[in-house]
């Protein structure tokens, strides 16, 4: 099955409802296009970078994002239950460890290819400390 390329009018559509995202589901969906563009492009290279590049891509599980997204705007709105609380602890751990993990990942990434970390971070669309 082959699938049509969008037209202008469908991206078009597609960036408009995008505008109508909040900050931190528009982030989600930033990186999720990210992670499709990388895997598209990923086809391409050495065995051992698009086997890197996968890891790298991996999300976050997205029901346990969704949770962490709630329990920070209810922690912003000071409406946390003490539970609630703990359990974005668990989560900020959770994702701290992701995030280390996918630091690394990258690390590994801008040895084999001898281009800079910053600039691997720049060209992959990622950011460290997005959840600080």
């Amino acid at each position: 099955m082959t699938t049509q390329p969008a037209t202008s009018s469908t991206v078009g559509q597609l960036i408009h409802q995008a505008e109508q995202l909040r900050p931190t589901e528009f982030e989600q969906f930033l990186l999720r296009i990210l992670a499709i563009n990388a895997r598209r492009r990923s086809k391409e290279l050495p065995l051992e970078e698009s086997l890197l590049l996968k890891k790298i891509n991996k999300e976050f599980p997205p029901k346990k994002m969704e949770r962490f997204l709630l329990l920070d705007e209810k922690r912003q709105q000071e409406t946390l239950t003490p539970e609630e609380h703990r359990e974005l602890l668990s989560l900020v751990r959770q994702l701290e460890k992701y995030d280390a993990e996918k630091l690394q990942l990258v690390g590994h990434l801008a040895l084999l290819r001898n281009v800079p970390f910053d600039v691997l971070l720049k060209q992959l669309g990622l950011y460290p400390n997005r959840h600080a």
